[in-house]
């Protein structure tokens, strides 16, 4: 297959050939005119100068004979049609039988008639020769005219043609690196190797194949990043739901697909509410007959999107109001035998009671104090836990 230089080389020489083929036509045509010119001056309008030259030395008295000597040679240098020869001949001797008798008036009237037949032959020659010149003017207009317009055919097939094998595959080259620059990877440019196209489509062909290869392992990696990711979200107990820039859900795990229902659906309001709700707040929801509370998280990504986090604090609510019920229940079976302890204590340290020795008296006045060390502990440790509580 040829190659481009070759192709582009191949054409303009095909102009040049043509372009030279109708200038040599046309300069031909051209010569042949002028031949045809310079046939007529050179050999019959001369003819025609010297006779009437001639006709003019015989008109005068006396007779010019040095003028019609002088002329007489030129037309016998310049004989060119049929006849011709004759007549002069018979003319040169007139003129030589002139010499001898000047006055002679037949001689006269005789040189006269012959010159005049010259002239007369010469004049038919040029009338035969410009109609010959004008035929051959027509031959050539008619000529070039039909070898122009077979040029004219030539140059349009050319043009329509040759333009293609330049256009065709860059069209195709284009459109096909368009289709990949969209990543359209399966796209192939269907050009025969052979020349600079060929080899090119060859090349973008071969990197095509490669971008299909390495974006089908990067999708099915990616794929399986997505549902590892997935896997982990849907496995999270707190509702997840990702936005984009324009506030469009993404995705949505399963625990906030459980709270919110449906995202199309129309009147959708605990979406609404979600969406609404201040971040870093708790957050109510009632469903299925359950009441469910939420810390609402906002987490913001690159391209002015967002994730929306919900964490579930409804279990550390319950385990504080058991907390709450425990401390309560402890708080109140504690205090209740410590005040029995003081009560016992009180009515050992009276002296209506009996008296108590001193070692008896100083395990006494020990044990008020261990009962109000306790009671101080156990405020100490209701109202650190009433805080941890007011906290959370």
């Amino acid at each position: 297959m040829l190659r481009l230089r070759t192709k582009l080389i191949l054409g303009l020489t095909f102009l040049f050939a043509v372009t030279l083929a109708i200038s040599m036509q046309g300069i031909y045509r051209i010569y042949q005119l002028d031949r045809d010119a310079r046939q007529i001056l050179q050999q019959n309008l001369h003819s025609i100068v010297y006779s009437n030259n001639m006709l003019r030395a015989l008109e005068t008295s006396p007779v010019q004979l040095s003028l019609l000597q002088q002329n007489l040679e030129l037309q016998q240098h310049n004989i060119t049609e049929h006849g011709e020869d004759a007549l002069t001949a018979s003319a040169a001797a007139l003129v030589k039988q002139l010499q001898a008798d000047p006055g002679n008036e037949a001689l006269v009237k005789s040189l006269r008639h012959n010159v005049l037949q010259i002239a007369e032959l010469n004049q038919e020659a040029i009338a035969r020769k410009s109609t010959v010149a004008s035929k051959t003017a027509s031959n050539a207009i008619l000529a070039l005219s039909v070898f122009t317009l077979l040029s004219l055919s030539v140059y349009i097939i050319f043009i329509l043609s040759f333009p293609q094998i330049i256009s065709r595959p860059v069209g195709m080259l284009s459109t096909g690196i368009r289709q990949i620059a969209e990543k359209n990877y399966r796209t192939r440019i269907d050009l025969r190797p052979g020349d600079e196209f060929g080899e090119l489509a060859a090349g973008v062909n071969s990197m095509a194949e490669k971008l299909q290869v390495y974006e089908s392992s990067n999708l099915e990696q990616l794929k399986a990043e997505k549902t590892r990711l997935e896997t982990i979200i849907n496995s999270m107990h707190d509702g997840v739901i990702g936005f984009d820039e324009k506030r469009n859900i993404l995705f949505m795990n399963t625990v906030a697909k459980r709270l919110c229902g449906p995202v199309k659906a129309p009147g959708n309001t605990v979406l609404e509410t979600i969406v609404r709700h201040p971040a870093q707040q708790q957050l109510t929801i009632a469903h299925s007959g359950q009441t469910y509370t939420f810390i609402k998280e906002i987490m913001q990504v690159e391209n002015n999107s967002e994730v929306m986090v919900l964490r579930d604090i409804s279990a550390i609510q319950e385990l504080a109001a058991a907390k709450t019920k425990f401390i309560a229940t402890a708080s109140h079976e504690l205090k209740t035998p410590i005040a029995s302890m003081q009560l016992s204590l009180s009515l050992l340290g009276d002296i209506r009671t009996g008296p108590l020795l001193p070692a008896q008296h100083e395990l006494v006045n020990s044990l008020g104090e261990d009962v109000d060390r306790i009671l101080k502990i156990s405020t100490a440790i209701l109202d650190a836990t009433d805080e941890q509580l007011y906290a959370v």
